[in-house]
């Protein structure tokens, strides 16, 4: 058990954990329909390989971590690939916010099993069947501090980076990969000209030359850099990182 998550807040969050499935399996059910199972704090027999959709959402609140949710292959035909799955569970975070008391953050695809063990797993079933696992990282609690009587509702916290800090949830998704984007520049052009796209044809964007460029996570910047060449690859050099209070 997490430490600080003493077996009354345990509880609480396996009550949460299993009103919140109902919205997720929904989201989940685009062919297979999908069922959960009964939230656990033992360890699942599933096994994560790079064929399995992956996705990674943060929790705040009264919970505070992240869910992994991932989806065998074969799970459901139309779920595929972490970038599908972040897709169907995007509708669901609103179902599963209306009973969650934590501030939910927007899925991001991963990849690579986690480290350690959940602290609460939940199995997804078709047919009675194993084909996934909603895994629950919980950040420690510090049970020697009180929290006031009238807290204030926790900010929304940035979607990639919310919960994270903790070196426990670093052990936890340390072999988790996640898409990075890096971004020259923006601009904006009326739908009649991009119909007209020609190949040659210049494009100006709305950075200057020598600017650093933008390194994002799932739509939050992340750092500032330059591109660099690698072995005849393009590279990032990282010039300053973006921080977040």
């Amino acid at each position: 058990m997490t430490v600080g998550n003493n077996e009354s807040r345990m509880a609480l969050i396996m009550e949460q954990m299993h009103m919140s499935m109902s919205g997720l399996c929904d989201a989940l059910s685009v062919t297979s329909v999908v069922s959960a199972g009964d939230p656990s704090m033992d360890p699942l027999d599933i096994e994560i390989t790079p064929t399995s959709s992956l996705a990674v959402v943060s929790v705040e609140g009264a919970i505070n971590g992240n869910l992994m949710v991932a989806l065998l292959e074969g799970a459901s035909p139309d779920i595929t690939t972490s970038e599908g799955l972040v897709e169907e569970l995007g509708e669901a975070v609103d179902a599963m916010s209306q009973v969650m008391d934590s501030e939910i953050g927007t899925p991001a695809p991963a990849s690579g099993a986690p480290t350690i063990g959940a602290d609460v797993s939940v199995p997804l079933l078709v047919d009675g069947a194993l084909v996934g696992a909603v895994l629950l990282f919980l950040a420690p609690v510090d049970d020697s501090v009180e929290e006031p009587a009238a807290a204030a509702a926790p900010a929304a916290a940035p979607a990639a980076f919310s919960a994270m800090g903790t070196m426990k949830q670093m052990d936890a998704l340390a072999g988790v990969q996640m898409e990075i984007t890096i971004e020259v520049g923006r601009t904006s052009l009326p739908i009649g000209q991009l119909l007209q796209l020609q190949p040659g044809q210049i494009v100006e964007l709305d950075r200057e030359v020598g600017s650093p460029l933008d390194m994002f996570i799932n739509g939050t910047l992340l750092a500032h850099g330059e591109i660099v060449v690698v072995d005849d690859q393009f590279g990032f050099r990282v010039t300053s990182v973006v921080t977040t209070d």
